[in-house]
């Protein structure tokens, strides 16, 4: 038997009320004895993704637009252009000079190219001229620009270009200094990746600033200096996908006359070379292998050979060193012996072989 209940209008809540009520509960606080029902829930949570959609569709809207100024930017820097304003008038150490933009932002990714591509030009220091200030002596700051001029106008027919060679010593250490504040070392000291043995139509170079290598098949590069006497003292290779990767040194003139006939060999595995074997782990020395217990490296390793053959770090972990005092594995170095000043005919370089990709970086260069 059913019961029946009576109650007023005023007690019983309408629809509209009860959806009203509904609604406050989900902006509210939900009282723990008033749950809101499954259809409500996936309201709320359907409520919850359009706003994220939203905040995100939003986002990519704002990347889109910094994208576009980045390339309004750009182009509003005037790379290569021939228009009178692109003539910077500079106040070095006193000294007034005119150079073109486009020749102090040679050097890509330098810190004297960033200063100068134009973004910046309003707060830079001025003289009361209104000209440039560059607080460098001009008698090391010229030689740098002048041999920007003259790369810019370098063609394949033309002389060697040879890299500035101040004739006193001290002078030489201060212009090395300055150049590497600006961040122009790799520009006005170039190096260049070489394939030393291979098939040519395999492999794929880039030079400064991306050292980069891509080689289909298995052979051998070196890295060499080109116009100037610095030598290459320390450098890195970041492995990518590679297969049988061996980094490390030769000495160049005794390689070439002692290379054997076997196309296989790469470094370390003949006569005057030296290499860390990146997938047997351990040290190639001249052909005989010391097999270093628990190196590992692969995809993604940074591989740091130091003191032209003395020192390999992995990762940044020191692996093996001629070195007495380092506190980790020893080999005798009959290579290249500690302290050893070489001669002509005793050029030491950088030298790798693999198949694969690779990226080579910090390139340290010798003081003369």
């Amino acid at each position: 038997m059913s019961k029946k209940y009576h109650s007023s209008a005023n007690d019983v809540p309408s629809l509209q009320d009860e959806t009203t009520t509904r609604s406050l509960s989900t902006t509210t606080t939900t009282s723990p004895y008033t749950p809101l029902s499954l259809d409500e829930t996936l309201q709320n949570l359907t409520l919850a993704l359009k706003r994220k959609q939203e905040d995100l569709e939003r986002r990519e809207q704002d990347l889109q637009r910094a994208l576009l100024s980045l390339h309004r930017d750009r182009a509003e820097l005037g790379f290569g252009d021939r228009s009178s304003s692109d003539v910077l008038h500079l106040n070095v150490g006193g000294t007034n000079i005119c150079v073109l933009r486009r020749t102090l932002t040679l050097v890509e990714g330098s810190m004297l190219a960033s200063r100068f591509s134009g973004r910046w030009d309003d707060g830079l220091e001025k003289d009361r001229d209104g000209n440039f200030f560059i607080d460098q002596p001009i008698e090391l700051f010229l030689p740098m620009v002048n041999y920007l001029r003259a790369k810019a106008c370098d063609t394949p027919l033309g002389p060697p270009l040879k890299s500035p060679h101040l004739k006193d010593y001290e002078m030489r250490q201060e212009f090395y200094r300055m150049v590497e504040y600006f961040g122009m070392t790799g520009g006005i000291y170039p190096c260049v990746i070489e394939l030393y043995r291979g098939d040519a139509h395999s492999a794929e170079i880039s030079d400064f600033p991306d050292y980069s290598v891509v080689s289909r098949e298995w052979s051998t590069f070196t890295v060499q200096i080109q116009g100037h006497d610095r030598e290459i003292t320390s450098f890195e290779v970041v492995l990518g996908n590679v297969e049988r990767a061996q980094i490390g040194w030769i000495n160049e003139a005794k390689y070439v006359e002692n290379l054997s006939n076997d196309p296989n060999n790469g470094v370390g595995e003949e006569a005057n070379s030296l290499a860390l074997d990146c997938c047997r782990g351990g040290l190639l020395n001249q052909g005989e292998f010391t097999k270093l217990e628990g190196l590992k490296i692969g995809t993604g390793s940074v591989i740091r050979c130091e003191q032209k053959g003395h020192r390999w770090l992995v990762d940044n972990k020191l692996v093996v060193s001629s070195v007495a005092s380092d506190d980790t594995v020893h080999f005798e170095n009959n290579f290249l012996p500690p302290g050893h000043v070489n001669r002509e005919s005793d050029k030491i370089i950088p030298c790798f072989s693999f198949k694969g990709d690779c990226r080579v970086s910090q390139l340290n260069l010798s003081n003369p």
